[in-house]
């Protein structure tokens, strides 16, 4: 039979280690679910047909989900996806050394595009300096999307298309 220290450690134990085996249990249903199925490798091209690699894994206990862009004559660019309450938003952490937020419209049970529009940016000294401003993802299924990022360059908006295939 322990005795009064040994079951006071035991309690403490417990206390301390229950939070933690429930944590998980816990975690919040997020609005990133329209967009848990991206998880995985993608091979994709532009619209001039050059080759492009996206991957996409969740992190921070299933609440955000991180997508890495590698286009093949520029650095990777990584984008984080993430809820703000009931909506969808995002974080582009660009090769041109800003980082634009974007919200998404609500998203209902059955759509099949998603479109981020431009909240604010850091690191962008002028409205008017190039940016990306707005994201439109369609899924074709689970395998195929497109997406087209928009960049605001001068105030005028130039689409940049990019379909993608899941790599098996």
């Amino acid at each position: 039979m322990p005795s009064g220290i040994h079951r006071t450690l035991y309690t403490l134990f417990f206390l301390l280690l229950a939070p933690l085996t429930t944590q998980a249990a816990d975690l919040p249903d997020t609005s990133l679910t329209p967009l848990k199925f991206l998880v995985g490798e993608w091979k994709g091209t532009d619209a001039d047909g050059k080759a492009h690699k996206s991957a996409f894994t969740l992190s921070s206990g299933g609440t955000t989900l991180t997508e890495v862009l590698t286009p093949p004559d520029s650095p990777p660019m990584t984008t984080m996806y993430y809820s703000d309450g009931d909506q969808l938003m995002l974080t582009h952490y660009c090769s041109l050394d800003n980082q634009p937020r974007m919200r998404a419209a609500a998203v209902k049970d059955g759509d099949k595009t998603i479109t981020f529009s431009f909240v604010d940016a850091t690191n962008l000294k002028n409205p008017t300096d190039v940016h990306m401003h707005q994201l439109a993802i369609d899924v074709k299924d689970h395998d195929h999307f497109t997406q087209t990022w928009t960049l605001s360059k001068a105030g005028k908006d130039v689409p940049k298309v990019f379909t993608f295939e899941r790599v098996k």
